[in-house]
């Protein structure tokens, strides 16, 4: 019984996954010319903080970034929506630490940027930080990131129902 409604689950979810890469096929013509996957995205965030932060000028590394944020968004695929709202926040550590090495390197101690300045710089930026992680996830939001979490999870759901039944078919089990 539990196989049946298990199966009819899974056929439901496959339907719902169909309707909607159709629903992103008729959305696509009206994508952007320029397309990010989400590696493209987050290195693009990287390589804008990294010379925001080498400028160093007041507000500019912090403007760099929240830009470089919302950039990355409206440009990225939407199925890598997911992975690239996540990652602003490392990102921007990433890009003040290079900087502030890079700093250390043409003449100053590579302890204290490590330990003193970098802290002193992501204490100072945060406000910014906080800024381009919220537009990014904004703009996501809007770009259809509920649409392809939930597809994520449908996936994932009809992975545990294709393995549930193999392991009703198989009644040997060699991992115990």
């Amino acid at each position: 019984m539990t196989t049946h409604t298990g199966e009819r689950k899974a056929a439901r979810t496959e339907e719902d996954v169909q309707r909607r890469r159709q629903k992103g096929r008729r959305q696509k013509r009206s994508a952007p010319a320029l397309s990010l996957t989400a590696r493209g995205g987050i290195t693009a965030v990287f390589v804008l903080s990294l010379v925001g932060a080498l400028l160093d000028f007041s507000f500019v590394p912090g403007l760099v970034f929240v830009a470089a944020c919302v950039l990355a968004a409206l440009f990225t695929k939407p199925a890598d929506l997911p992975t690239l709202v996540v990652a602003p926040p490392m990102v921007y550590f990433l890009a003040t630490l290079t900087a502030e090495l890079a700093a250390a390197l043409g003449g100053g101690s590579v302890w204290r940027s490590l330990f003193i300045a970098v802290p002193l710089e992501l204490g100072a930026r945060a406000p910014w930080l906080l800024a381009g992680t919220a537009a990014a996830f904004a703009i996501a939001w809007r770009r259809g990131l509920p649409e392809v979490w939930r597809e994520i999870s449908l996936k994932a759901s009809g992975f545990r129902l294709t393995q549930e039944r193999q392991t009703e078919e198989d009644p040997v089990r060699w991992d115990d």
